[in-house]
């Protein structure tokens, strides 16, 4: 029964791919307005979260970055089953670099990678130009979805038509650890929260206390890879323009918590620029550093 579910939706998410683009946008506006104004999908907790993140900002300002990323959110929607059918040139054509040359000296020394990409932009498609940038073992890390056949087509989506290994996020040391003697890069979202626990790493964050993965540094710092940090934001529809920042090079030689501390600057700097490309509607602030711990 999950193969035949599986086949199904393929073969829904195949038809939806060929469509052209205008088509597909204008989809998105009625799902915009289905979404927004009727289904009012997740609208609290993303107001909660635009209005705690910017203080500063009056309430008609925080409606417009939240209409403008509900359309940016059915876009991502409408744009997902293009992986279906396009290629490296489809790809070429709607992200831009504003300075790869920052990866240069990387690919020179054959140094091992992080792309630590937030929820921002199309992170999807950003993951299928990546076999193209240099010689290397591509590796991309997920989070299963809790539907196995969506999560079964999520894998197929992105693996289809590229060189690319997927782990499942809890099994990315060992998985790397065994491919010690590749060229590895991987790309993370680092972005999403954890536990909540007092081992995480915390700081401010938009205004607000927030806990960290530190799997992203711990992984770095053990296994010696640079940390190069993703901003890639939407220029207009199907358009995306990436700017790369490299946190380190060296991490072992950082003192504990400088790439996490850096990433977050980095990803706050981001927001605040576009903040209608960031995934506003999961819940970030869930947790609460332990009272005893702050004072």
């Amino acid at each position: 029964m999950k193969r035949l579910g599986f086949y199904i939706v393929k073969w829904w998410v195949d038809f939806l791919s060929v469509q052209p683009f205008g088509l597909l946008y204008l989809k998105s506006d009625v799902y915009c307005f289905l979404v927004y104004h009727i289904f009012r999908y997740r609208r609290k907790v993303v107001r909660e979260n635009l209005l705690r993140s910017f203080p500063e900002k009056g309430i008609q300002d925080i409606k417009a970055i939240e209409r403008r990323f509900y359309r940016n959110l059915c876009d991502l929607f409408v744009e997902a089953p293009k992986m279906m059918c396009m290629g490296p040139n489809g790809y070429a054509k709607r992200i831009t670099y504003t300075n790869a040359e920052v990866l240069c000296p990387l690919f020179d020394q054959k140094k091992n990678i992080f792309y630590a990409i937030p929820h921002s932009g199309n992170w999807e498609w950003y993951g299928k130009m990546i076999p193209s940038f240099a010689p290397y073992n591509n590796v991309a890390v997920y989070k299963k979805v809790k539907n196995p056949v969506f999560d079964e087509l999520m894998l197929y989506m992105r693996t289809k038509g590229i060189d690319v290994e997927t782990v499942e996020a809890n099994s990315t040391f060992k998985h790397l650890v065994q491919r010690r003697d590749r060229w590895n890069v991987a790309l993370m979202m680092a972005d999403q929260s954890p536990r909540g626990t007092e081992t995480d790493y915390w700081t401010e964050f938009l205004h607000q206390d927030t806990c960290w993965f530190t799997g992203l540094e711990r992984m770095a710092r053990k296994l010696d890879y640079a940390v190069v940090f993703v901003a890639m934001k939407r220029k207009g529809r199907g358009r995306y323009e990436v700017t790369y920042e490299l946190i380190t090079d060296n991490p072992k030689e950082m003192e504990e918590g400088y790439i996490m501390g850096r990433y977050v600057r980095c990803l706050e700097r981001f927001i605040e620029g576009q903040p209608d490309n960031w995934l506003w509607s999961h819940r970030r602030w869930k947790h609460q550093r332990n009272q005893e711990v702050k004072e």
